[in-house]
């Protein structure tokens, strides 16, 4: 089988991330928002549910990821999950956003259990958008490409949630932000539910490990623990994604009370997501010149100084030089997170190469292990610096309270990539890549 991917296949593929961030982007931009604003819960309880439930999903992605190496059905090892979770994954995005319907009394409990839910499932169907790449071919600049697409209608899903979600609410809602968001998630998790399927429907596994037999949890692990490169790419991606996360949880909390213009937010976020597509148009063009490492470091770095721009910008105070700030750390930042991801690709091959194992599953969803707990962190933190700034929903904020939300946004996110930078600069299967594949080219062959 041709690794050759058809244009109709990459974006079936990109279809995925689109289904995925069109509810995502809700969950990590307006959740918290929704359970104070909204649905009434105290900021410590939202803070301590964010954080427990993290730590207890960072095992659902391992878990799945098991699972995905030990799936053996006619439709490869990844791609089923798709067609058996897109429902599912619909029912309970909507079933998040109904706490306010609920006594106070039973309100946290039922948050506790649909957002449980809701991350459970939520690994159950990203872990295989990210398994599915080092299947769909064996070419890097094919998985680069297939990668950009992903990448892009991610980012297209976090455009279209930043842009249209809280007129949507408004419109909806006719005053009622709870009746806003239960319509509004209906419809995304329509929107989300069609696109999965379609990807299940366009999309072929042609990499083959041992003739896609079930990898043993044993072996799992051994191409896992040596794995020196996958584990500063995990330690990546829990670092970067408490910076990511304490931004976007926090961005309606900077434009509503930091720069006095709460519809601003919408068009951050659609600024944020706009700039981060350009980002990752490039990679593909740049990684024929450059090493994926060398990329992403540059992207950390752009993405530092969108940071200080922000806060210049906040200090004039100027909202077009922080809207600057916010385009220039997306852009930044959706070149190194876009190329992370085909890094991870590279260790499923490293892991085959070193150890004779292709651990697909397991390699890529461990990987988001360091995304949920840094989301989990992040969720957790930034509730309790914004309590401990004093920090009132829907009242005149104080200057501490101003500055916890400036610390959340501008520098917790600066302070991550900086330390992010360590990580990437110690991964070097870019300097034995070319043998890399030319030595698994062999073997395959000869199998």
């Amino acid at each position: 089988m041709s690794n050759k991917l058809s244009l109709k296949e990459k974006l079936s593929y990109g279809l995925s991330d689109t289904a995925y961030n069109l509810v995502f982007t809700v969950v990590s931009t307006y959740l918290m928002f929704y359970y104070t604003d909204v649905a009434g819960l105290s900021l410590e309880s939202v803070g301590l549910l964010f954080l427990i439930v993290r730590v207890l999903d960072a095992f659902a992605s391992p878990i799945f990821g098991i699972l995905i190496d030990r799936t053996n059905s006619k439709y490869g090892k990844a791609r089923p999950w798709f067609l058996w979770l897109a429902i599912p994954f619909g029912i309970i995005t909507v079933l998040s956003f109904a706490v306010g319907y609920f006594d106070d009394s039973y309100k946290l409990a039922y948050a506790y259990i649909t957002y449980i839910l809701l991350n459970i499932i939520f690994a159950g169907i990203n872990v295989p958008i990210s398994a599915m790449l080092p299947s769909l071919t064996a070419n890097p600049l094919e998985r680069s490409s297939a990668n950009m697409f992903r990448n892009i209608g991610g980012q297209i899903g976090v455009l279209v949630s930043g842009v249209v979600v809280l007129p949507l609410v408004i419109f909806f809602g006719g005053g009622t932000n709870q009746k806003g968001f239960i319509f509004t998630m209906g419809i995304f998790s329509v929107l989300s539910v069609i696109m999965f399927l379609l990807t299940f429907r366009n999309t072929r596994e042609r990499v083959q490990y041992d003739q896609g037999k079930p990898v043993p949890f044993r072996d799992s692990i051994k191409a896992l623990l040596p794995n020196f490169p996958w584990w500063m790419l995990a330690l990546t991606n829990f670092v970067i994604f408490i910076g990511v996360v304490a931004k976007g949880s926090t961005m309606i909390f900077f434009f509503k009370y930091n720069m006095g213009n709460e519809g601003m937010s919408s068009l951050a976020n659609g600024i944020n997501a706009g700039a981060m597509i350009i980002g990752m148009l490039l990679v593909p063009f740049i990684v024929k010149k450059m090493k994926n490492r060398n990329l992403v470091l540059i992207g950390l770095l752009v993405s530092i100084l969108g940071q200080i721009v922000m806060w210049m910008g906040s200090m004039e105070p100027s909202l077009a030089l922080t809207l600057f700030g916010v385009a220039l750390g997306s852009f930044g930042l959706g070149a190194a997170q876009s190329t992370v991801f085909v890094m991870f690709a590279d260790t499923v091959d490293f892991g085959e190469w070193k150890f004779g194992v292709r651990a697909q599953g397991l390699l890529t969803a461990a990987g988001t292990i360091g995304i949920q707990f840094g989301a989990g962190i992040a969720g957790a933190l930034t509730s309790k610096i914004l309590a401990k700034g004093g920090f009132v929903a829907n009242m005149v904020q104080t200057e501490s309270a101003l500055q916890a939300i400036t610390t959340n946004f501008v520098w917790i996110p600066a302070i991550a990539f900086a330390i992010c930078m360590l990580f990437i600069y110690m991964y070097r299967i870019d300097f034995v890549q070319s043998q890399m594949r030319a030595e698994l080219t062999e073997r395959r062959a000869a199998q």
